[in-house]
């Protein structure tokens, strides 16, 4: 049956190459065949050998060939890669367009070594890696995580966890002597395992805790790393795991291992303070009050959501703080702005210029360097008649920094995104870090919240600087998601310190 769909699939595909064909003949639009692409196209492989250790691209740094192929073939161009053509656009409106072709059933990229490993191993398999009505069925089941009431209902524990991570920062400075943190970014690890705990699964974990159990912590940040690092090798790679259980399948494995028995001991004990208490239970956690009282999900459904929106909380969020840091330390007029706002406002909904900051951070640099689709329908994409069926991969992360869209767009620059301000915020289309439509980050607006409220805390206490005279441009590499391409090392003086000092040197 595999194969008869896989044949039927494939002769649908050139129908619907051979119809869109004969509609560009008749008209001005150019055809699929007419897309630019690479020459030197090796069989089976296709253009693999591009990104291969004797090829002219890295694929860690997949954002950076693309903008040189977009330079050398165009905005749209084409590429073959696992046997497939896929389109490649770096054009706003042609991302707009795809958006529009999505569907009902937004069908993206599958992932399907996770999707075999959860299917026969837990009978369930969540968000991520479905498409079609299997997938709808788990994206219903978490959109109240996109209502603002259920997002507010953890502001307080959020609060909390930003402050053990304030005091987290100075006993690692106690340790060092020293007011410089290195590698930040595995320190906010801990603090976004910790945060993301208090919503899924419930349970908040002691990270941060001078105390904590190091061996349980070390587990989970290990396995958030090798959950990225599995998925990513399983996808790009030759599918060698349907044959046997290569380094990519075996990360899956033993991230899933550790982190669906650690959701599901702690899931238990939420369902039973549910079970006594509903009505508190829905006040202090109502996205699982939720996904607890689901019709249509069983409990190893539950346990497979809480587990997605455990690890989609972990890796992405510490690395948006991370470089939001990096930016904010070296622009101390943008700091200097987000610390008033700070001194003066407590809610989060009312930091409109820490807000900004944030969408400027995710601008420059995106933890998600594209968004892809399957076309449900015959679309136009840069003046080429596309197919229904054809694969095709946005890159937000070209567009959101092209100056067709942003005027100095590699310039550091909240101001773009107030509403009162006279500066051009660009293509709406141009920077989509969350994605769009109905298979955006469901967690999103809970990212955003823990973040201000991460960055208020932090700056309310410390001056950020960047001692290390580096001059070398921080990038990002690929791991599934973009990470910082090199440690990110702050310095974090006390402003309270500093104050005194001033004090008594004009006494």
């Amino acid at each position: 049956m595999a194969m008869l769909r896989e044949s039927f699939m494939r002769n649908s595909f050139v129908c619907a190459i051979l119809q869109c064909m004969r509609k560009c003949s008749s008209s001005s639009k150019k055809s699929f065949c007419d897309i630019p692409s690479p020459s030197g196209m090796w069989p089976l492989i296709g253009h693999a050998h591009l990104f291969g250790p004797k090829g002219p691209y890295n694929a860690e740094r997949l954002t950076e060939a693309v903008v040189d192929m977009s330079r050398k073939f165009g905005p749209v161009f084409k590429l073959r890669l696992g046997g497939t053509d896929f389109v490649v656009t770096v054009d706003a409106e042609d991302t707009r367009t795809m958006f529009r072709h999505e569907g009902r059933y937004p069908y993206r990229p599958p992932f399907p070594a996770l999707h075999y490993y959860r299917q026969n191993t837990f009978g369930s398999i969540g968000i991520v890696p479905g498409n079609g009505e299997e997938w709808y069925k788990f994206r219903a089941a978490v959109l109240p995580l996109l209502h603002t009431r259920v997002v507010q209902a953890y502001i307080e524990p959020q609060k909390q966890v930003a402050q053990s991570f304030v005091d987290y920062l100075q006993t690692k400075m106690d340790e060092t002597s020293s007011d410089v943190v290195t590698d930040i970014f595995q320190h906010l690890l801990r603090f976004t395992i910790e945060a993301i705990s208090v919503t899924s699964p419930g349970v908040r974990f002691s990270c941060l805790a001078p105390n904590n159990r190091e061996a349980e912590t070390m587990d989970i940040i290990n396995a958030s790393i090798n959950f990225m690092d599995g998925l990513y090798e399983t996808l790009v790679g030759l599918p060698m795991w349907k044959f046997y259980r290569t380094s990519g399948y075996q990360k899956l494995e033993s991230s899933h291992e550790v982190i669906h028995r650690v959701v599901e001991k702690k899931l238990q004990d939420m369902k039973c303070k549910y079970n006594e208490s509903p009505e508190q239970m829905e006040e202090v956690n109502p996205m699982l009050t939720s996904l607890f009282t689901n019709p249509t999900l069983e409990w190893k459904d539950v346990v497979m959501l809480v587990m997605e929106l455990f690890l989609g909380g972990i890796d992405a969020t510490a690395t948006t703080v991370a470089m939001t840091f990096h930016y904010l330390a070296t622009h101390p007029e943008v700091q200097q702005k987000v610390y008033e706002e700070a001194m003066v406002q407590e809610s989060p909904q009312h930091m409109s210029y820490l807000r900004a900051c944030i969408k400027e951070t995710l601008r420059l640099s995106p933890t998600a360097g594209a968004n892809g689709r399957y076309l449900a329908s015959n679309a136009v994409i840069g003046g080429y008649c596309v197919p229904a069926g054809t694969l095709v991969s946005a890159f937000s992360s070209v567009s959101s920094v092209d100056d067709k869209y942003f005027v100095d767009p590699l310039k550091y620059q909240p101001e773009r995104w107030l509403r009162d301000s006279s500066a051009i915020r660009g293509h709406p289309f141009a920077s989509l870090p969350f994605g769009y439509g109905p298979r955006m980050c469901p967690g999103r607006r809970l990212a955003e919240q823990e973040i201000q409220l991460l960055l208020a805390q932090v700056l309310r206490k410390y001056k950020l600087n960047i001692k290390e005279q580096n001059t070398e441009s921080l990038g990002m590499v690929y791991r599934m998601n973009r990470i910082p391409d090199r440690p990110i090392n702050i310095c974090f003086q006390d402003r309270a310190s500093q104050m005194k000092r001033h004090h008594v040197t004009h006494c």
